[in-house]
């Protein structure tokens, strides 16, 4: 390869390397998870070899440390709903400036939209959520 070969492969790189790094993030957390899994599943199996109760919050996976008891995903809590909510719509509108600015004559700028949506339908949730049950 000569140099003016490896110059023109730089601007194509940079964006590769870039969505690999979200890409490697889900496929590790996927994989902790399911080591996770087989971890509670070698337990389970011990204790019920050894003729021992099964602890409930060992099958309801409170005893996990990135779950609340009761099983809940996490988005229960309401103010998680309205970090993420506010963080997306965040994003979202940087990603427009930042393209707009980077090519004010092209569409690049409504690839910020896509989290901006997602942000503003967390908030709406999130506000739908925390008002009062009527009697």
């Amino acid at each position: 390869m000569n140099s003016e070969t490896i110059s023109n492969l730089g601007p194509l790189i940079i964006p590769v390397l870039g969505l690999c790094i979200p890409i490697v993030a889900i496929v590790m957390g996927v994989l902790s998870r399911m080591r996770r899994a087989e971890l509670m599943h070698e337990t389970v199996r011990q204790l019920v070899a050894q003729g021992r109760e099964i602890p409930p919050q060992l099958l309801d996976g409170s005893l996990l440390a990135d779950r609340p008891a009761g099983g809940n995903s996490g988005w229960q809590n309401k103010s998680v709903q309205l970090i993420f909510g506010a963080t997306n719509a965040a994003a979202g509108l940087g990603l427009m400036v930042m393209f707009y600015a980077m090519r004010p004559d092209e569409w690049l700028w409504a690839i910020g939209c896509i989290p901006l949506f997602v942000g503003i339908a967390l908030l709406v949730v999130w506000k739908m959520e925390s008002k009062p049950a009527p009697r």
